[in-house]
């Protein structure tokens, strides 16, 4: 169950920032429910977005899910599916290479993620004790690709997936990884 102070009528909610219900709430296979929420960062801010999570417990709040978790938690899954994992985050870069940015409140708010029922049928077997279900990593992959492209010129994420793919094949020192992600570090 979730807590129902933040999880009411099948939506996400959040009581800081502004106080209301997340834009979209999508909940993924292992029950994580993935909320969009107002931003107000960059060119356009009123079609920004924050990704915040909502684990399924009683006791859980909704949190700002950062850029080191999802990299984290792509590295532990790589230890055991090494090649699904590098395809993954091959289908993500090139997502972000053709994915447009929202035009419209309208668009946003009508958003359904697009990649997730590919992911979860190709990649189901992919199955890891304590991280994310596959149809969540796609759901959080799919709106930080979405997110990134509403700046012109931003480069982290993509710069993570690129890195973080690195990493995986031995190419790239995981630490050089952690710093773009937690310290906005390009080295």
């Amino acid at each position: 169950m979730y807590n129902p102070k933040y999880f009411i009528q099948n939506q996400m909610w959040q009581y800081r920032s502004p106080k209301g219900p997340a834009i979209h709430t999508f909940v993924s296979s292992d029950g994580t429910a993935i909320g969009m929420f107002q931003g107000n960062r960059g060119a356009r801010p009123e079609l920004d977005f924050r990704v915040k999570i909502l684990q399924l417990r009683e006791d859980a709040k909704p949190f700002l899910l950062p850029h080191d978790e999802w990299v984290v938690d792509v590295l532990l899954k790589a230890q055991h599916y090494k090649n699904e994992i590098i395809q993954i985050l091959d289908y993500y870069l090139d997502f972000y290479e053709n994915c447009t940015p929202f035009a419209s409140l309208e668009d946003r708010d009508n958003y359904s993620p697009t990649t997730v029922q590919r992911i979860e049928e190709r990649f189901a077997g992919i199955s890891v004790p304590g991280t994310i279900s596959i149809g969540g990593l796609a759901i959080i992959l799919e709106l930080f690709c979405l997110c990134e492209k509403q700046n012109p010129g931003a480069h982290q994420f993509k710069l993570a997936l690129q890195w973080t793919k690195e990493c995986v094949l031995g190419e790239r020192d995981f630490k050089n990884v952690l710093n773009l992600v937690i310290r906005h570090r390009e080295y």
